[in-house]
């Protein structure tokens, strides 16, 4: 098994900008990963899927390096946004991913330049308590808004995952 190192490790920051989503990264944090996880940890509770996926989509070099993991953020960003986090959708793409790669015939979609003005620092910027849901919310449908030239490529991947079970 070959490991890819580059996956390993965080965008850099520049002047505590996070290069590749543009976070303005509290000087403490060494990464916008590290960032991720103290927010993670100030949330005190497990990372709901649409954090996950939002994340990832905004650092996609890293987190979608693959077209499989490209297309599982990238539909469990659009199952949030447009099919209210159904989890029959999700475990469809599950089950559709869980394929050999070479059976599903996934080409990874281009890098967008702007992948949403708004960053995990907006959903730290707020209460932990139940502002977080909100403050989330906006940060993915931001981010969601960002992919709009690409909706129709996570659409349609949906709609093979739901059509294969």
């Amino acid at each position: 098994m070959q490991i890819d190192l580059e996956k390993l490790t965080p965008p850099p920051l520049v002047d505590s900008t996070c290069t590749e989503c543009g976070a303005r990264v509290p000087q403490e944090f060494p990464s916008c990963d590290a960032f991720l996880l103290s927010t993670l940890s100030a949330l005190n509770s497990a990372p709901p899927r649409l954090l996950i996926d939002t994340f990832a989509m905004q650092h996609p070099k890293r987190s979608c390096k693959s077209a499989k993991s490209y297309a599982g953020h990238f539909t469990g960003l659009c199952c949030a946004m447009e099919y209210a986090g159904s989890e029959r959708v999700y475990a469809a793409v599950q089950v559709w991913l869980s394929g050999p790669p070479e059976r599903l015939d996934l080409v990874r979609p281009q890098d967008l330049e702007s992948r949403g003005r708004l960053t995990l620092r907006h959903l730290r910027d707020g209460d932990a308590g139940s502002d977080a849901e909100r403050r989330l919310r906006e940060w993915a449908a931001d981010v969601w808004d960002a992919y709009a030239p690409q909706h129709d490529i996570a659409r349609r991947w949906i709609q093979i995952s739901l059509s294969r079970r």
